[in-house]
């Protein structure tokens, strides 16, 4: 009978009958639009007072790359405090960091300061809800959960930005602030009467050895475990080359000529097809298919974008990026062995290392395919970006082959 359970298809509802997955979801979500809101009202109060395209840019871009330095040296603290001390905890603080920048005059090097400050502690997040998931979710539970929670983030991605722009017509900068830390307070309240206690997992690392500790399960993870270091990297390069991509798709816009708003649909129809292609794999392939699927849906994925080489007008490259989108689901079955793989009393420094390898790819990719699209232009830079992500599958095969996905073994 379990094995009959293990081989049939998973449903839905099974998923969203567990409370605690429940309370992962909205937890997620309302940080989400806080952090869009926030990083929206921001970027408008910096450019009212200074005028500058570029210190807007670099408000909207703050929180990202200090994750990297977070990502690095702290998830240790994932695995030594109790799970739910510590999202209550990122909460509140994030709370009082979005309440002082609404209430208070900050000089712009301040601002910046503060978010990236909020940015290096934003892994730890991650860090500890990825390792929780596993934990309420086993089995193909999880990958059904997994591809809940990317569909809420690519859907938030798509309406968040657009909801942020309305309320920032409709109120100052100052009250969706306000609002922004509302969400992160409530966020931080249903973690507290949600989450269920869970004792942490390596309760004798000294506080003091975060860093060490940190760095030493990190390199452990990609040099010691030929397995574990496969799979990061089968997630990372070719969702990096895709990021590249997509952050060229305003250039291209408008250098093709396309029209006036083109390149807001053109951003939105990668999460689109993103949201498409994880509902579908996870709902209608059982396990076994979908492992069998990660390497043909990876080479897929960089594939549509050498047609860009064309010039595609505004209907085509959107269908073209939706196909690319659903491609990406290649990472469900490979993101369900990483958490089979990496042992329990790591597991918020493996999914900590995850994430912020994850942002820090993708913003390296951003700069990659960015400078290639000033040198060769837009549509050039994308359809290498394509290339170089066919190239990455293949230098990486083997950690999609179906065996490995299904067993892994360190």
């Amino acid at each position: 009978m379990v094995a009959r359970k293990e081989l049939g298809r998973t449903r839905y509802s099974e998923v969203f009958a567990e409370p605690e997955f429940r309370i992962v979801l909205v937890g997620n979500l309302l940080m989400l639009l806080a952090e869009t809101l926030r990083t929206l009202a921001l970027s408008v109060v910096v450019f009212d007072a200074t005028d500058s395209t570029v210190l807007s840019a670099m408000t909207f871009g703050a929180g990202f790359l200090p994750q990297a330095v977070g990502g690095s040296t702290l998830t240790a603290l994932a695995d030594r405090l109790r799970p739910r001390r510590l999202l209550v905890a990122y909460d509140l603080l994030q709370t009082a960091v979005t309440g002082i920048l609404a209430a208070a005059w900050l000089p712009i090097w301040a601002v910046l300061l503060v978010l990236a400050v909020a940015g290096t502690l934003s892994p730890l997040r991650s860090a500890s809800t990825g390792a929780v998931l596993p934990e309420i979710l086993t089995g193909d539970r999880y990958v059904l959960g997994r591809s809940i929670v990317q569909t809420i983030s690519s859907t938030t991605q798509i309406a968040g930005y657009a909801v942020g722009g309305v309320l920032l017509a409709l109120l100052s900068p100052q009250v969706a602030l306000l609002l922004a830390a509302g969400s992160y307070l409530l966020a931080a309240a249903l973690w507290r009467l949600g989450l269920h206690h869970r004792a942490a997992r390596t309760p004798e690392l000294a506080l003091r050895t975060t860093v060490i500790e940190t760095w030493r399960t990190n390199v452990h993870l990609l040099r010691g475990d030929r397995n574990t270091r496969g799979l990061l990297l089968g997630l990372w390069l070719p969702i990096a080359a895709l990021a590249g991509a997509e952050a060229t798709l305003v250039a291209y816009a408008a250098r093709a000529g396309l029209p006036e708003g083109s390149a807001g649909y053109l951003l939105a129809a990668l999460p689109v097809g993103m949201v498409v292609g994880d509902v579908a794999i996870a709902r209608l392939f059982r396990p076994a298919m979908r492992a069998r699927l990660a390497l043909p849906l990876a080479l897929l994925a960089g594939t549509p974008l050498l047609a860009f080489i064309t010039r595609p007008g505004l209907v085509v490259a959107m269908a073209l990026l939706v196909a690319e989108g659903t491609c990406v689901a290649y990472s469900l079955p490979l993101q369900a062995a990483f958490a089979e793989l990496v042992p329990e009393q790591l597991r918020g420094r493996g999914f900590g290392l995850f994430s912020s390898g994850l942002m820090t790819s993708q913003g390296l990719g951003a700069a990659l395919v960015g400078a290639l699209a000033s040198a060769i232009g837009p549509a050039l830079a994308i359809t290498a970006a394509g290339g170089l992500t066919i190239m990455t599958v293949l230098l990486l095969r083997r950690s999609f082959t179906a065996s490995r996905l299904l067993h892994p073994t360190p």
